[in-house]
């Protein structure tokens, strides 16, 4: 039935307190403000690594990823040293949305990373990054896309950056603030069409806008970036727009009284200054071992030559000429040669029968090639591969920056001090804990430059890179029982879930693992507490295993090399 409550989530991709608070204060952000003063805030802790990928599905989950599964953009598969790039039907277990359908409630999710393809709802999911393209498979029910492309026809997951453009950056901004009003556009059609208990809304315009855009703010006036210099603020303010459009929306309903709202980032953002290629790193301390016979130097010319070929394809030519020569090539022959091309880049060079360890990912992710575990792996389970972690983690310790000699690593954290669950052996033996994100880990094989790099642009592209990730998100909530202008502390990604779903009065059930806020959900906590709705019970259908097609699967692939993950 119905729930006597509802709450409403809004989702700004990659939002910071650094750059949010103060705009609040100044004005600039009214509808942000508003809710910051009559509720709670503060810094909401993400995940290790702080990326997109295990960011959201913890969220979505309240299950840390030794449960959940995500821990990337990609994944091994089983049995090989080949990538997958993973997707929604990879996250086992429920998500919050289906914890809340299964006691009945009517759920809507708009834009939201890692809800592609959509899981059936109680109501409808536009599933968001890092889908391939807008697509009736990216909508759930499937009737639903007819009536979306009626209202808003020129609807888009992420804008592309185009180079050929005479202006990229201004071209790029504009599309940036063009997904913004799609989305509100969407959102208002679906608020005031569909009756619902639990909305949630993603705006990833400024992630990208911080990727892009950083460097810009602080550009000298001589400078051609000083003319960009506002496309973050911009972009915060038209989110700030569209919140205070939809909370408008409700109020018109009559629904603003009994409806909570939550704001929320799944990490933070700041400047970037260097690329650590981890794989260099282990090579030169012996830990891992490239080929070096002919047949794999003649791979490496190889590989390097495509790279360059595919770089200037990727940025000279336009996306949807691109995706019309895949259609021409036929889904077999091209992924063959992509097959091909990315084995050589990515394993061939490697002599595994001679790598104890490797990284893998974005971050700072390090796999120790286990025997047993890995299809050519060398080290010994038990004692040997302990000692090699402990032997890792004293070395990863020593690790400083080349123009400061400060070390850069905070902590290195194996895998059970992080992740417990079914999952566990899918992720990383060691993970890194940056001292500044400024400094980002890179787990790629083909890592033959240097360990530290000097990156101002993505991968494969002319696309400025200037801001990365930082480990604190934000978190604002408004509502009936939350004490205004409060801060908020301790707050992390796992206490979403269970805390949303006490507003609803559901009880979270024990194999949740993060906490309810009693800021947040005090209230309510009591009521789920009671079983007003029942415990979440084991037979919520977690999802099956639903792959994209090979082209889907390369476009995702060419998007996430672009945003420099892969």
């Amino acid at each position: 039935m119905p729930a006597s409550k509802r709450v409403l989530v809004i989702g700004i991709g990659g939002g910071t307190l650094d750059l949010l608070a103060p705009w609040a204060e100044s004005g600039r952000l009214p509808y942000l403000a508003r809710l910051m003063e009559n509720g709670t805030h503060g810094r909401l802790a993400s995940t290790l690594q702080p990326t997109t990928a295990p960011a959201w599905v913890t969220f979505m989950t309240g299950r840390n990823q030794g449960k959940h599964g995500l821990y990337d953009f990609v994944r091994r598969r089983p049995g090989t040293y080949d990538l997958e790039v993973t997707n929604a039907s990879h996250i086992v277990g429920p998500t919050m949305f289906d914890i809340a359908c299964s006691h009945g409630l009517r759920v809507i999710t708009v834009n939201i990373p890692y809800t592609s393809p959509p899981r059936p709802v109680n109501g409808v999911s536009i599933g968001g990054p890092f889908a391939p393209s807008f697509s009736r498979d990216l909508v759930f029910p499937p009737g639903f896309y007819d009536e979306m492309k009626a209202v808003v026809p020129d609807y888009f997951v992420l804008p592309d950056y185009d180079s050929t453009s005479s202006e990229p950056l201004s071209d790029f901004g504009l599309k940036l603030l063009r997904g913004i009003e799609l989305r509100q556009q969407l959102c208002l059609h679906l608020l005031e069409t569909r009756d619902w208990d639990l909305f949630a809304v993603v705006f990833m315009a400024s992630d990208e806008a911080q990727h892009t855009f950083w460097g810009c703010q602080h550009a000298p006036e001589a400078s051609r970036l000083a003319r960009h210099r506002d496309v973050i603020q911009d972009v915060y303010e038209r989110i700030d727009e569209a919140v205070g459009v939809i909370l408008d929306r409700i109020a018109c309903d009559g629904g603003g009284q009994d409806t909570t709202v939550i704001i929320l980032s799944d990490h933070g953002a700041g400047p970037f200054r260097l690329m650590i290629n981890l794989n260099a790193w282990l090579a030169e301390r012996g830990y891992l071992r490239y080929r070096t016979d002919r047949t794999s130097s003649l791979h490496r010319l190889w590989a390097e030559t495509v790279k360059r070929l595919a770089a200037h394809y990727r940025d000279r030519v336009p996306s949807r000429t691109r995706a019309y020569i895949r259609s021409r090539m036929g889904t077999e022959r091209f992924e063959r040669v992509k097959s091909d091309f990315e084995s050589t880049l990515l394993t061939s060079c490697i002599a595994w029968d001679q790598t104890e360890a490797y990284a893998l990912g974005a971050g700072g992710n390090i796999f120790v090639n286990l025997k047993g575990r890995d299809p050519s792996g060398i080290v010994e389970p038990g004692t040997p591969y302990r000692e090699l972690r402990e032997r890792l983690i004293s070395d990863l310790m020593t690790l400083s920056d080349p123009e400061t000699g400060q070390t850069l690593i905070d902590r290195v954290y194996r895998r059970e001090e992080l992740y417990h669950g079914v999952c566990v052996d899918q992720g990383p033996d060691l993970i890194i804990q940056w001292k500044d994100y400024a400094c980002w880990g890179r787990g790629r094989y083909d890592s033959h430059g240097p360990i530290f790099q000097i990156q101002d642009q993505f991968d494969f592209s002319r696309q400025p890179l200037t801001g990365s990730h930082r480990l604190d998100g934000l978190l604002i909530a408004e509502g009936l029982g939350i004490e205004p202008g409060t801060r908020l502390e301790g707050a992390h990604l796992l206490d979403l879930a269970p805390t949303i779903l006490s507003l609803l009065d559901i009880s979270p059930g024990d194999d949740l693992d993060g906490h309810i806020l009693r800021a947040i959900a005090s209230e309510a906590e009591e009521g789920a507490e009671r079983g007003s709705r029942g415990t979440q019970g084991d037979s919520v259908n977690s999802g099956g295993e639903i792959g994209y097609t090979d082209e889907e699967t390369e476009i995702i692939s060419e998007r996430l090399r672009s945003l420099g993950y892969l």
